[in-house]
């Protein structure tokens, strides 16, 4: 199996895994570690679970991309 693909299907974490005792290994790896989980309901990707760390440097790297497209189309237009 692919690398890539393997380590996908790795971070795939059906919902019921939460109720079943492995909610505390599934956050210390996300804290510890900076993984990211997707949560599936339903065999559905629903959610997904990141640390703090990721998720405010997303933040700020969506800002400042909208800061840029905002003065790019300023640019553009006049």
């Amino acid at each position: 199996m692919d690398k890539a693909l393997l380590e996908f299907t790795e971070r795939l974490v059906p919902i019921s895994d939460f109720s079943q005792g492995k909610a505390g290994k599934i956050f210390n790896d996300v804290s510890e570690n900076n993984k990211e989980y997707i949560i599936l309901k339903n065999n559905q990707p629903t959610a997904v679970l990141l640390s703090i760390k990721e998720y405010k440097d997303t933040q700020e790297k969506v800002a400042k991309l909208e800061k840029l497209l905002e003065k790019n189309l300023i640019v553009f237009i006049n």
